[in-house]
């Protein structure tokens, strides 16, 4: 059966993985060129490999979501730590294990991408298979470039990678758990794991860089907080439909008598927080906001703690 392949590099690919991290309901090629600031072509094609690797996937409107836990470990400022995360989608893929596999018997890269176009009925040029793998072969350190357009596959390297994706894993982990005692066993078991949970723990790993990026935490636990209110709102059997955005939500479950005036107010907070950080120039003001670091990470507790409470009113206990 042929096999899609796309032209893309690592980069893109990381870089389209991250910006389906920062929506929550998905998102298509258009967002992804503005996010990283590349043409649509360019992005299309990140998505699709991203999707061939298993790092994204899409939904029942052909919007783009992250696929789990792969997507998630991606999430770090360290590069061996992307390019270990990258490595393990990497190696198993069909097209890219057997081009690594002819690379070592033809030791030219150019047969080898003719046999592996013919071998999974690839639609692109032998070149395109080149640039692609080698940009991602090189970015995991699975391949070597030589000069002269030679390349050279590593071999007897897994236990080396394969502890820093451990490393990955352990400190998913351990943010995980973190967050896990931090909003109570009672709440824990109440949210849904991928679309409140996930993004909450995202958004506690994302602190360690507020300093360099205090947007990030917000975005990934404002996502967390507006998936939370949307299952709040099914709990209840609240319509929700047009109401976009944490304020919003908060307004409908609240006039539904579901809410109390204090549980909304904390949540009107983490609304202006997250529009102040996610929605560019403010027209009260003329301009955009800046974050500061404190208030990023102030901002996951705070939204933790929200969380905790709200699933404790639901279950007729009054705690703030």
């Amino acid at each position: 059966m042929p096999i899609n392949m796309y032209r893309t590099t690592a980069e893109d690919i990381v870089g389209a993985t991250d910006a389906t991290l920062q929506k929550q309901y998905g998102i298509d090629e258009n967002l992804v060129a503005d996010f990283l600031d590349i043409p649509v072509d360019n992005a299309r094609n990140a998505l699709g490999m991203a999707e061939q690797l298993g790092l994204i996937k899409l939904d029942h409107a052909n919007q783009y979501l992250p696929a789990f836990p792969y997507a998630m470990y991606l999430v770090t400022s360290v590069l061996p730590h992307k390019a270990a995360i990258l490595r393990l989608v990497l190696e198993p893929y069909p097209p890219y294990r057997n081009f690594k596999s002819r690379l070592r018997v033809t030791d030219n890269a150019q047969e080898a991408a003719n046999q592996i176009r013919a071998l999974y009925g690839i639609n692109l040029h032998r070149n395109d298979i080149i640039s692609t793998f080698v940009s991602l072969g090189t970015f995991t350190n699975s391949l070597i470039t030589e000069g002269a357009g030679r390349y050279q596959a590593v071999q007897d390297e897994m236990p080396d990678y394969l502890s820093v994706v451990n490393e990955v894993i352990q400190d998913r982990e351990s943010s995980d758990a973190y967050v896990r005692r931090r909003i109570g066993a009672e709440a824990e078991n109440w949210v849904d794991y991928e679309q409140v949970l996930n993004p909450l723990v995202t958004a506690y790993q994302m602190a360690a860089l507020a300093a360099n990026d205090p947007r990030a935490p917000i975005v990934y636990a404002g996502n967390a907080i507006e998936s939370f209110l949307a299952q709040v709102a099914n709990q209840y059997g609240v319509n929700i439909v047009g109401a976009n955005g944490i304020n919003a939500k908060a307004d409908r479950i609240a006039q539904a008598n579901h809410l109390t005036e204090k549980h909304k107010f904390m949540i009107k907070y983490l609304g202006h927080i997250r529009n102040a950080a996610d929605h560019g120039v403010d027209a009260a003001i003329g301009r955009a906001w800046e974050i500061s670091e404190k208030t990023a990470v102030e901002y996951i507790y705070v939204a933790q703690s929200v969380i905790s409470d709200i699933v404790a009113y639901i279950n007729n206990r009054f705690i703030v």
